[in-house]
């Protein structure tokens, strides 16, 4: 790409600065050479007309600025992108050629009065006598007057002068200083606003009206009234910048020419895109409401927040919840993507500890708030599952403690026995038996833990070992033992 987007926007700037300047050297001249007050209110239309587009140059600029941080990231522009950068380019240069038109032509008009001011001769002799030959007007004698006491009159305002005849005196119209407002608020170094905030923010819109409606107030009266306002103090030049891409989008949208290939559509669209693929990561619900990531894609791209991630993943966070899925021809409702990595974490520990995920859920924080808190970094999951075991060694052994505080789990420090026990009442899993079942909590207590044996011979004392196929084999081989004895069986 041959074009130099800041090199462009530099050189532009410089030569404006140069026609500006002759500009103000021209009305510095004009004041002293006397210049009627017709000619310089043309001279300064122009310059206010160049001050008018001014807003729409900085449009520009900000807009190119974005295309210049693509290119230096080493993006390659698609056809289209090319297309519209070029035609960006292009519609600068030729609004750059307006505004240079306009204060060249301003200089020139005081140029041409001075000229002619210069060349007019002075008519400072009276014509008199048959043969032309100037003559001196005799000066009369003045005579000295006696001085005499006079009162001090009061002082009376000054009235405005009355023009002079012929002279076209110019009314200053609502739209004249709406005008001049814009330029003035454009121009000034430390507020540099575009027309188009004082169009769509509300205050500022206010602060505009309150001037055009007040014929009194100045222009640095206006100016400090903006720099007061409360929307223009919190916002930062760049925020500001990206508010005025935003509202000339929408007027392209109203008018349906909004077609995604802006500059700023096309970061929208990116934002979108990165934001998405996060909410899916992490499991939030904004990732299938396209509506809600275009609204929350624009709101980071106004506040210059698009690449704070951990303020994304804060936001996305938010909207962490179960959804409904499809699973064999029926609805389910479940966590997904990070949500349900940390869900899974909670209960296991919940479950290897004896709890429900309620249990150990600090305060009365829901499930949902402590998956969220987790993803955004303000939980940490592995805490929850250590005050998991600490609320586990409640009321435990002494050995049982020793272990939890070690790192163990409830579900480790009886599974031995859970497995001995499974295989007594012929349960298929272990972790089918609760780790709250008393029978195996009796065999560890504070005498210490029960030896694998002994605590197979209070299995089988257990209603539930009677119902087991061994049981009733042992009963079975019992009576068939007593039938021999009394001789019934062979």
């Amino acid at each position: 790409m041959a074009v130099d987007v800041n090199k462009l926007i530099a050189d532009a700037k410089a030569a404006q600065a140069a026609a500006r300047t002759a500009a103000a050297k021209a009305q510095a001249e004009a004041s002293k050479n006397k210049i009627d007050s017709e000619t310089q209110a043309r001279s300064k239309n122009q310059i206010d007309y160049a001050n008018t587009l001014k807003p729409r140059l900085e449009d520009y600029e900000s807009r190119l600025g974005i295309w210049a941080r693509k290119i230096a990231r080493g993006d390659k522009l698609s056809a289209i992108e090319q297309k519209e950068f070029d035609r960006l380019v292009k519609d600068y240069n030729s609004l750059n050629k307006t505004v240079d038109a306009a204060i060249k032509k301003s200089n020139d008009i005081l140029v041409e009065a001075r000229r002619k001011v210069t060349t007019t001769p002075s008519a400072t002799a009276i014509q008199g006598g048959p043969t032309g030959t100037p003559v001196q007007t005799p000066s009369a004698p003045t005579p000295t007057p006696t001085p005499t006491p006079t009162p001090t009159p009061t002082p009376t305002p000054k009235p405005k002068p009355k023009p002079k005849p012929g002279e076209i005196v110019k009314v200053e119209t609502p739209a004249d200083r709406e005008a001049t407002a814009l330029g003035a608020a454009a121009t000034t170094a430390d507020l540099t606003l575009s027309a188009t905030l004082f169009k769509n923010i509300p205050s500022l819109k206010l602060l505009l009206e309150k001037y055009v409606k007040t014929p009194g107030m100045t222009q640095d009266a206006f100016l400090k009234l903006v720099r007061d306002d409360v929307w223009y103090k919190q916002n930062s030049k760049e925020i500001k910048n990206r508010y005025v891409q935003y509202y000339n989008f929408r007027d392209l949208q109203a008018s349906g020419q909004a077609q995604g290939t802006t500059a700023y559509e096309m970061e929208i669209a990116k934002i979108e895109a990165s934001l998405k693929k996060r909410a899916v990561a992490i499991g939030s619900a904004a990732a299938s409401d396209p509506a809600a990531l275009r609204q929350a894609a624009e709101n980071l791209y106004i506040t210059n927040r698009s690449e704070d991630e951990s303020f994304i993943t804060d936001f996305l966070a938010a909207s962490v919840k179960t959804m409904a899925g499809m699973i064999g021809g029926k609805v389910t409702q479940g966590y997904s993507g990070e949500a349900l990595t940390n869900y899974d974490k909670l209960v296991e520990a919940a479950r290897d500890n004896g709890f429900q995920v309620s249990d150990i859920l600090p305060g009365a924080t829901t499930e949902q708030q402590v998956i969220q808190g987790i993803i955004s970094g303000n939980i940490d999951v592995n805490r929850v599952i250590a005050d998991a075991r600490k609320l586990a060694s409640q009321g435990q052994p002494q050995y049982v403690r020793d272990l939890l505080s070690q790192g163990y789990s409830l579900k480790q420090v009886f599974a031995p026995y859970r497995t001995v026990m499974a295989n007594v009442l012929e349960i298929g899993d272990p972790n089918q038996i609760d780790l709250n079942d008393p029978l195996l909590r009796s065999a560890i207590t504070d005498k210490g833990d029960m030896n694998l044996y002994d605590f197979r011979k209070q299995l089988r004392q257990d209603n539930r070992w009677q119902y087991t196929a061994q049981a009733k084999e042992d009963v079975s081989t019992a009576a068939l033992g007593v039938l021999r004895d009394f001789g019934f069986q062979g």
